[in-house]
């Protein structure tokens, strides 16, 4: 079943390969059923299919990118438009708000992968 999953998400896959040689890991978190890999020089986190990374090992991260993985089991080859790419233009242009600490959790896309992940913001 798992080759089945790796082929349903080929195209972030291959992009979660890519980008292992740039970042080494330190160690191997386990969440559910997911490795994700703590790197870190990593900034923040990404999802690429079952290759998950973040600078940080704080619950919320990893349980909000573990919603981002399950966004990819779900919708497969059509991830990286409806979410990867969204996410990653919201990410660069995102200005962060202390008034609004979570604003940037607000976005469609990162509030999906914050429910699907069991992530509570306030």
């Amino acid at each position: 079943m798992d080759v089945l999953l790796w082929i349903w998400q080929l195209p972030q896959n291959l992009m979660g390969l890519a980008i292992m040689p740039f970042y080494r890991k330190d160690r191997t978190i386990r969440h559910k059923d997911r490795k994700i890999r703590y790197c870190p020089r990593f900034p923040g986190g990404i999802s690429l299919g079952f290759y998950v990374y973040v600078g940080d090992t704080d619950t919320k991260t990893v349980m909000h990118e573990y919603g981002h993985t399950r966004q990819s089991n779900m919708l497969g080859p059509l991830y990286l438009i409806v979410v990867g790419l969204p996410s990653l233009i919201w990410a660069a242009f995102y200005r962060y708000d202390p008034s609004d600490p979570h604003g940037y959790y607000r976005f469609f896309t990162e509030k999906w992968a914050d429910r699907l992940g069991g992530v509570k913001r306030a």
